[in-house]
């Protein structure tokens, strides 16, 4: 069974609200009450979906499926509650990045790759762009790495910032999430947070 978190245009999940102290500063008006669910094909209509950069469109409406069966990543889907059309979404994978970067800890370990959650793509319909979806749709995706985390070795998360139009503000967005460069010089946009800071953050 598909698990379902819906989520109030106030976003009042408890542990959402806690960490509002670490959310960018977004406006919540006419954000309708969500549903964040597993994505179904047969339940979910992507037809209409636009975020404003045709990749990921094309990705979310060619090959996010193929991917989904594939056991590549797993995905998340934001609707209205009732409605079947795609607000926003996240998808999941897992990853493995060089020690070198990111903590001291990890350089400690004398390992050579850490175990990660990648977060691969994340992406929000542009007519609900600003009203905070963004927001609960990444706090909804640490909440469940965190679940994985419990279950699996993963020391952070990991995401690659958009880069094009408005790179500044996503940078920022992620930075105020608690996100830091990781560093590699051969991905410049990656960033990622350690699991314990996503578990103070979410607390």
């Amino acid at each position: 069974m598909h698990r379902v978190r819906r989520c109030p245009a106030s976003l009042v999940q408890p542990r959402q609200r806690r960490a509002s102290s670490r959310m960018p500063a977004e406006t919540e008006a006419d954000l309708p009450a969500l549903t964040i669910a597993k994505f179904d094909k047969a339940l979910h209509d992507r037809s209409a979906f636009s975020c404003g950069f045709a990749p990921i469109d094309n990705f979310l409406k060619s090959s996010l499926s193929d991917q989904v069966k594939d056991g590549m990543v797993t995905a998340w889907i934001a609707t209205a509650d009732g409605d079947s059309a795609v607000l926003g979404f996240y998808t999941l994978g897992a990853m493995a990045v060089r020690a070198e970067f990111g903590t001291k800890k990890w350089q400690r370990a004398r390992v050579p790759d850490v175990p990660v959650i990648y977060i691969r793509a994340v992406a929000v319909r542009e007519d609900m762009q600003g009203k905070s979806l963004g927001t609960a749709l990444i706090i909804d995706a640490m909440e469940r790495c965190l679940e994985i985390a419990d279950q699996m070795g993963a020391a952070a998360i990991v995401l690659d910032v958009l880069d094009g139009d408005h790179f500044d503000r996503r940078w920022k967005f992620y930075g105020e999430l608690g996100f830091l460069p990781l560093g590699d010089p051969d991905n410049p946009r990656r960033v990622y947070i350690p699991m314990a800071d996503v578990r103070a953050t979410l607390k």
